[in-house]
């Protein structure tokens, strides 16, 4: 930490204040990883602290253009190349992974708009960007085992990374939020066989000033699998805005009209396609289930998933029984109104993961008052409590008659939906901000609710 900065700082109102990653929030794509940094901006701002963001558009000032220019770059569609093109492109500008020091400018957008954006960006009070920093560190890490720092000229109390990034700013504390260690328990899951992701979070846990996770699960596997001490990880529980919900009516004709299933009559699944999410033995005990219901599957691929499209094709002439309703079908990434209508219509929601760090869908499920079936796995159980069916995520059996068992007991929904309300208050913005308010405390940095954050941009000094 710089010796110059005092942790309290946050320009004339006195708050502290705090440069959050947005590293990933121009991806039109995103997962639950991909919404926390909303969380955590309005735990942040709830707990009293200004809130910037930090983005990684492809931008650099321009000499003697009015600052909107960078503004152009940053939130402007930027034409797709090849891999091929991109990859020899981002190792010229690294210097071939030797170039690892960035800066981070202001990004005025007085006159944009803003509220446009889809996804929208989390709540802040102003934007920076360093240029393409997240394939910039990818390479930079990839070729030298380094981190890529950035330097920023602007009074800020700590840098929050929402996730493992090969990435620090220099002069200030850094803040890890590590989710799981999905990459390091089960490496079968991932696509890597250079040790990177082990390299990456074993860094992470020497040079983290403060390690912030979303269960006590992963905690113990901090300490367990990384050695990292208790007094560097603090408990920092998510919480969820509830969707704003469709009127019932309308939510019905979306699913019926746009997606053609019969409110009511489908279970469904949210989330990417890849390993840990057990789509493979879910289909499976769907199939065996025989409930006469649909199973529908929203979100993205993700990565090793040839085995769950290939059981999907197989079953592409299997229908629900006196019906042309395809028995399984995946549907992709969907807007978020569509997973809303979705959710609302279905009989309920099934999320059978091998591992969980958190499990933000089973919370959004229950807020939304859906029955969930879930698993054991990971820090599932955390969320869920005593509001969700679980199940061995391993056992298609033990799956197989959970989802015959919750599809056929109606009075069972019922009982989950009144539970699932109550477990998912637990998770609230007032004890998320609670809790955020006492990790940063462990470094000395005070968050007071009653502080006004609002500092103007002129106010902030930055690198000419």
């Amino acid at each position: 930490m710089r010796p110059d900065i005092d942790a309290t700082c946050g320009g004339r109102s006195g708050a502290a204040r705090i440069l959050l990653d947005g590293t990933l929030q121009l991806r039109s794509e995103q997962t639950a990883i991909g919404s926390y940094p909303r969380a955590v901006a309005d735990a942040l701002q709830a707990a009293g602290a200004r809130v910037d963001l930090l983005l990684s558009g492809p931008a650099r000032p321009l000499k003697d253009v009015p600052g909107i220019a960078m503004a152009s770059q940053v939130f402007g569609r930027v034409p797709k190349r090849s891999p091929r093109v991109q990859a020899l492109a981002m190792l010229w500008r690294t210097g071939f992974g030797y170039r690892r020091r960035l800066t981070a400018y202001p990004v005025p957008v007085e006159g944009m708009a803003l509220e446009t954006l889809e996804p929208r960006l989390p709540p802040h009070d102003a934007l920076f960007n360093a240029n393409d920093v997240r394939d910039h560190s990818h390479v930079v890490f990839t070729r030298r085992r380094v981190f890529t720092e950035i330097a920023i000229e602007h009074r800020v109390s700590a840098m929050h990374w929402a996730g493992p990034a090969p990435i620090a700013v220099r002069g200030v504390p850094n803040i890890y939020t590590l989710h799981d260690l999905v990459p390091l328990r089960f490496p079968h899951f991932d696509v890597e066989t250079s040790g990177r992701a082990a390299q990456l979070h074993a860094m992470i846990a020497r040079r983290a000033d403060l390690v912030i996770t979303t269960s006590e699960r992963s905690r113990e596997d901090l300490v367990s699998i990384l050695g990292l001490p208790d007094e560097r990880i603090s408990v920092v529980y998510q919480h969820s805005v509830p969707p704003p919900a469709l009127l019932q009516e309308e939510a019905e004709r979306l699913v019926s009209d746009i997606y053609g299933t019969e409110p009511g009559q489908y279970v469904f699944f949210c989330g990417a396609m890849e390993p840990k999410k057990n789509l493979y033995r879910l289909i499976e005990a769907f199939t065996l289930a025989n409930t006469g219901q649909q199973l529908l599957l929203a979100g993205p691929l993700g990565w090793l998933y040839d085995d769950v499209q290939g059981l999907i094709a197989r079953l592409g002439k299997t229908f629900v029984p006196g019906t042309d309703k395809p028995l399984v079908q995946h549907l992709g990434y969907l807007p978020r109104r569509h997973i809303i209508a979705l959710m609302q219509c279905c009989s309920f929601f099934a999320f059978p993961s091998v591992y969980e760090g958190f499990g933000l869908p089973v919370l959004e499920a229950m807020q939304m008052g859906v029955p969930v079936l879930t698993s054991t796995g990971g820090s599932l159980p955390e969320v869920a409590g005593d509001a969700a069916v679980l199940v061995n995520p391993l056992d298609v059996s033990a799956m197989t008659r959970g989802i015959r068992d919750l599809g056929s007991d109606r009075e069972k929904r019922t009982e989950l939906v009144a539970r699932g309300k109550c477990q998912a208050a637990k998770f609230s913005l007032a004890a998320h901000a609670d809790q955020m308010a006492a990790a940063y405390r462990r470094l000395g940095i005070v968050l007071d609710p009653a502080a006004t954050h609002a500092v103007p941009l002129s106010d902030v000094i930055t690198r000419s």
